[in-house]
C-alpha cells in the first residue's frame, strides 16, 4: 500500500507538516503557539531569499494539500524529516549543537535547488507529555529560547557563506 504521496517520491527532502487541528489539541498550548509563530516567521524569512535569490535556483517547497491562511508551509519546529542518502553530506557536514543541526542543512538543501516537499500527517503528541510540559515555565522558556536562539541561526543561514 502506497503511504506517502506522489509529491515525496520526486523530493530530495520531505518534511512532514503537523495537521494544525491535531497539534493544537494535543500540544501544550505555549508550544503550540510558540512553534506555530516560529514556522510562519521561518516560512517568511524562506520565501523572502527564494523571492530576493538571483540565481533563480531556489524553489518554494511543494506540498501535498493547499495551506491554509496562518498555517506555515514547512513545519520547521516539529522535528521528524526525511532525506535521499546522497544528500547526507548536507547534514554530516554541518556542525550545529542543537536543532539548528537539523533546520539549517533544510535551508542549505533549498539554496541548492534541491526538492523539497512538505507533507501533512495527523500527529497527535502522547498526553503525557502535554500534562508534563503545559503551564511549566522550564519548558515554556525552553519555547522561548528557540525562537531566541534557534529561528535566528535558520535566518542566518539563508545569508552567510554556505557551509555546504
Amino acid at each position: 500500500k502506497e503511504i506517502l504521496p506522489q509529491i515525496s517520491h520526486d523530493s530530495d527532502v520531505v518534511v512532514p507538516r503537523r495537521d494544525d487541528e491535531c497539534f493544537k489539541s494535543s500540544y501544550p498550548i505555549e508550544q503550540y503557539y510558540s512553534e506555530s509563530y516560529g514556522n510562519l516567521y521561518l516560512d517568511t524569512v524562506m520565501k523572502d531569499a527564494i523571492t530576493k535569490d538571483p540565481s533563480g535556483v531556489m524553489r518554494v517547497p511543494a506540498s501535498d494539500a493547499a495551506i491554509p491562511r496562518g498555517t506555515s508551509l514547512i513545519d520547521w519546529h516539529f522535528g521528524p524529516f526525511a532525506f535521499r542518502k546522497a544528500h547526507l553530506d548536507l547534514w554530516s557536514k554541518y556542525k550545529g549543537n542543537s536543532y539548528d543541526a537539523q533546520l539549517v542543512p533544510i535551508v542549505c538543501a533549498l539554496r541548492r535547488g534541491l526538492v523539497i516537499s512538505s507533507i501533512g500527517v495527523k500527529f497527535h503528541l502522547d498526553p503525557k507529555m502535554r500534562e508534563q510540559e503545559e503551564g511549566d515555565v522550564g519548558f515554556i522558556e525552553k519555547r522561548l529560547n528557540q525562537l531566541i536562539d534557534l529561528d535566528p541561526k535558520v535566518k542566518v543561514a539563508w545569508t552567510d557563506a554556505p557551509y555546504c
